[in-house]
């Protein structure tokens, strides 16, 4: 009698080999879903940090009289100068002590939720997932800017919101 496998033998070990396949590709497919959907908080707080930091840096560098919001103004965007090299001999101040200013630089959102910085003709998409901006200087303090950040995303478990504020002294 010749020892070998019968065409029933292999079909069903096919078949077995076949069921253990699709349960691991299923359970691949089941973690990366969760990966993805843990994931969604965690890019709204980075995108929020991320706007809350870029526009923290620059505000700060900047003077009462070189942004476009009075004291006890409110808005959804913000015009700013920051100091600048203008005459490019390593200082920001002039020969006579005053600070030399640059270019006007903008914060805004536009009507794809995306955190945009306009700098002259540069535009940078900052964040996105933005979803509310708002600048507010209070009438007490002339050198206070207080930033209000929403963000918000929908995905396959949800819709998820988070945002941030932050209160900014301008030194110059």
């Amino acid at each position: 009698m010749k020892k070998g496998l019968t065409l029933i033998e292999i079909l069903a070990a096919i078949l077995i080999f076949s069921i253990i396949m699709i349960a691991i590709g299923l359970t691949v497919v089941a973690g990366k879903n969760s990966l993805f959907t843990s994931d969604t908080p965690t890019k709204l707080r980075q995108n929020l940090l991320f706007s809350i930091m870029s526009i923290s840096r620059e505000l700060r560098e900047t003077a009462p009289a070189r942004t476009n919001l009075a004291a006890g103004a409110s808005s959804n965007s913000i015009t700013f100068q920051v100091p600048f090299d203008n005459n490019a001999d390593g200082v920001v101040v002039d020969a006579v002590g005053n600070i030399e200013w640059g270019a006007n630089i903008t914060y805004s959102l536009n009507a794809a939720n995306q955190l945009i910085r306009t700098q002259g003709a540069n535009l940078s998409i900052i964040a996105s997932d933005i979803t509310g901006l708002q600048f507010n200087r209070p009438i007490a303090e002339d050198r206070i800017i207080q930033v209000d950040i929403t963000a918000q995303r929908t995905d396959g478990t949800g819709n998820w919101q988070d945002s941030e504020q932050v209160i900014l002294k301008m030194r110059n």
